[in-house]
Order: structure tokens, then sequence, then C-alpha cells
């Protein structure tokens, strides 16, 4: 049984509701339903069935209409192709493509009129007309013979002999050697030109490009140059290039001993030393570079950091008291810089050095450890 005092509370509230509306629940609820009363049809009527005869007519009235214009289009379509077929030249036939790839299939009359274009493909330049496939490397193209291998191995083996005799002897021994048997000089440069090409930098391209900047009346001196790679590329802008070495390997290049040049007394405003401080009696080169020096010349020296024993400081000094003062170089830079500096700033060692006294302040031993490659 529910409460009395809810009861009362509900029966209240409903004798509100229905007091303020003018309709009770069940009249609006009545009133929403829409009521429609079915009207007799008359049979019997004549109107109707002449309004229903009409209707009728007028439908298959406009299927007939549909089915006419149909034809009409039709029609028109096949005196516009008949038009194209008799005016070939005039007429605008698309070509063969992947567009219109489905064109002929419609309309196989025209397979003969419509050209086949052949597709290029622009990726893949295709070979000559008669589309010969790549011809493929040989077995023997591809691997070296042992015939190969064996030259190879006595290059790099002869190679290996002279630079060990380079360092380890004086520049008078070297000269020597190479008058006794001029063929080691070529067959030694050949075997410096393939270790060089596994460098991680060429140290002479610094050096061609720090000439280039300079003025072109300089008188420059290469010791030990080689093949004189540094006159044939400044041949143009400085002329005044002097190149020595134990071999004339080409016109550039003058026979002598770097310890004893033909040049006079400050004649030189540059003078360098790339890779080849090789001799023992290197300090003859270095008090043959202060002698041909200006006063505020500069000697600039690349050598191999291994052959510093990590104490470069100590190289700078014992140059130092000779009559130069270090004005650049990046041996020192590596203890400042962390691991992830260049290979090429590890792998060689440069130093700038200005002329500052003109006669030779001491007579310092200068020793470097010789780069000698490893026996296989």
């Amino acid at each position: 049984m529910p409460h009395k005092k809810r009861t009362n509370k509900n029966h209240i509230q409903v004798k509100k509701i229905l007091a303020n509306s003018e309709l009770s629940l069940l009249d609006k609820k009545k009133s929403k339903r829409k009521s429609f009363e079915r009207i007799p049809r008359h049979d019997n009527n004549p109107s109707d069935l002449k309004r229903e005869e009409r209707i009728l007519n007028d439908d298959s009235d406009d299927d007939n209409d549909n089915n006419n214009n149909i034809n009409k289009k039709k029609l028109a379509l096949k005196k516009h192709i008949n038009q194209e077929l008799q005016q070939q030249k005039q007429s605008i036939i698309p070509k063969k493509s992947r567009r219109n790839k489905y064109y002929v299939m419609n309309h196989p009359e025209l397979k003969d009129i419509i050209p086949n274009v052949i597709k290029t493909n622009k990726r893949k330049h295709e070979p000559d007309e008669q589309n010969e496939p790549p011809k493929k490397k040989s077995s023997q193209e591809s691997k070296p013979s042992i015939c190969d291998k064996l030259v190879s191995h006595m290059i790099t083996s002869r190679f290996r002999y002279l630079n060990e005799k380079l360092y380890t002897s004086t520049s008078q021994e070297a000269q020597q050697m190479f008058e006794k048997d001029p063929q080691s000089f070529y067959a030694y440069h050949q075997g410096y030109s393939t270790s060089m090409s596994q460098w991680p930098d060429q140290p002479l391209d610094e050096i061609i490009a720090y000439i280039r900047k300079r003025s072109s009346n300089l008188v420059i001196v290469d010791m030990g140059c080689g093949d004189a790679h540094l006159a044939r590329a400044l041949k143009s802008t400085h002329p005044n290039i002097y190149s020595f070495d134990l071999v004339a390997i080409n016109e550039y290049v003058q026979v002598c001993d770097i310890a004893h040049t033909p040049l006079n007394k400050n004649s030189v405003d540059i003078v360098i030393f790339c890779l080849s401080l090789m001799g023992t009696n290197l300090n003859d080169f270095i008090y043959e570079a202060h002698r041909i020096l200006r006063l505020r010349g500069t000697m600039k020296i690349v050598e191999i950091a291994s052959r510093f024993e990590n104490q470069p400081q100590k190289f700078i000094r014992k140059i130092e008291s000779i009559g130069f003062q270090c004005s650049k170089t990046n041996s020192l830079d590596d203890k400042n810089k962390s691991s992830s500096s260049s290979s090429s700033s590890k792998y060689f060692y440069t130093f700038d050095f200005v002329k500052t006294f003109e006669q030779i302040k001491s007579k310092s031993i200068i020793k470097l450890a010789p780069c000698l490659h490893k026996k296989r």
C-alpha cells in the first residue's frame, strides 16, 4: 500500500495540472491523430472512367517520345563517325595511349588509321634500336689474374724496400743509389702514388690553395717535389717556382740534393717541405731553407703525424731555436678538440714557420721517427 502523504501530494499535483490545462491529457492525444474518411468509389461514374483513360494515354505517349530521342542520338553518332571516316586527314583521332586504349577496341575500323606509338621508358635508357642486351663483364675482367697479383705484390714490396732506404740513409747516399739504378726512382713514385690514393686528404692541395691567394711575384721553392705537382698546378699564376729532387721525372724538376741548392742567400719567399724530410740528415735541409729564405719568409712543413711520436711541441721548440717562429700549426689542436675531429688533421701535421733571424742561432739536432710500412 502506498503511503498516505505521498498519495495526497500526487493527487494535488494532478489536480493543478488539469486545472491549468484547457484540455485533458486524453483529449490532447486524440487531437494529434488525423482521421481520414474513406471515399467510396463510383465505378459506374463515366467522368472517372474518362479521367483514367486520359492518364493512361499520356504515359504511353511519354514512352514513345523517349524511344524516339534515343534513336535520334544513335543516328547522330553514326553520322559523326561516317564523317570522320570520310575526312581522315581533317579529323582528329586520339593517339594510342593508356588513357584511350579502349578507343580502338570500341572502334575496330580505326586500327589501320591510328599509328602504333611505342612507349619509351624515361627512367631506363634503352640501348640501340636492335635492343641488344647489355654486355656482361667476363670473369677475367672482373677478377685479376694470378700474374697481375704477383706483379702488384712485387711493386709494393719494392716500394717498401726503397722507402725504408730513403728514411734510413742520407740524401747523398740516396742520390748515389738512384744514379746507379734510375728505374728504382720511378718504381718508388709508382708505389707512392698508389699509397697516396688511400689517404683521407691530399696535403698538397691546401698548400696550392694557400699560394693562389698570395702574390704572383713570390719566389717559391718545392723541396723534394717528386713529379712537381705544385709547379704544374700553378704555372699560369706563379711562374717563379723551383722544384728540386734527386731525379728529374719531367721538365719542371731540377736535379739537386736539397741539402745544397744552387740558390743565392736571402732570395726566396716560401720554402715547402711536403713529406720530404726523409733522410737522416734532415737538419741540413732546415739549415739550407734558413739560408735561402728572406727575413720574414715562410717555411711550410707537412709530415705524417706518427713521425712526431705524440710530441709535436718538441719539434716546434727545436725549429724555433734555429731562428724561426711558429705562426700556425694544427698539431696542437687535437688535444683541445674532441674525438670527432677530422681524420685528415690527425693523419698529417702542418707547420708554418717564419724566419726571424738572419743567421742561425743554434744548430740543434732534429729527429723524426721513420715512416716504415709494415712487412706482410
